[in-house]
């Protein structure tokens, strides 16, 4: 589990984790202070990423050796606290990605269970039933059949 403190001293809002800080000023910038690649967080439910190679709709890590987004595995237990969110669309490696951490996504080709809750699973992809192996952990609950409301979970082993 990762700690964060923030200090509010208006107008710039400073976030510090594990040594490394985010500036807010104004509010609709953050700069990740001492990190290359830099992650920018837009709107309180996305954040940018340079992209380790990654298709849209897939659930993702940020690689902490180099602050790249990689596909989440649900099978991985290495993964587990790692997973930030899901990509709104594809890059190549190397390109910035936009990673949705909350809120509503829809994906047109999705058939999911409306009001069903769904879990991490295999290379990124989302299943209403946990993995066997790996962790477990809630990424959302369907609102009807092609979107997502997107809420985290904690991830819990599987032993």
């Amino acid at each position: 589990m990762t700690i964060v403190t923030v200090e509010n001293t208006a107008p710039v809002v400073t976030v510090t984790d594990l040594d490394r800080q985010i500036t807010l000023s104004p509010t609709a910038n953050i700069v990740r202070v001492g990190v290359d690649p830099p992650i920018f967080n837009l709107t309180g439910h996305s954040i940018f990423a340079v992209s380790g190679g990654l298709t849209a709709y897939q659930f993702v890590i940020i690689d902490p050796a180099d602050g790249t987004a990689h596909c989440a595995d649900g099978e991985n237990p290495t993964h587990a606290g790692l997973v930030v969110g899901i990509t709104a669309e594809g890059r190549a490696a190397g390109q910035p990605v936009t990673i949705q951490v909350a809120g509503e996504i829809t994906n047109p080709s999705w058939d999911l269970d409306a009001g069903e809750i769904y879990y991490l699973a295999l290379a990124g992809t989302i299943s209403r039933t946990p993995p066997s192996r790996g962790f477990w952990q809630k990424v959302g609950t369907s609102k009807n059949q092609t979107t997502l409301i997107i809420k985290m979970g904690e991830p819990v082993l599987v032993i």
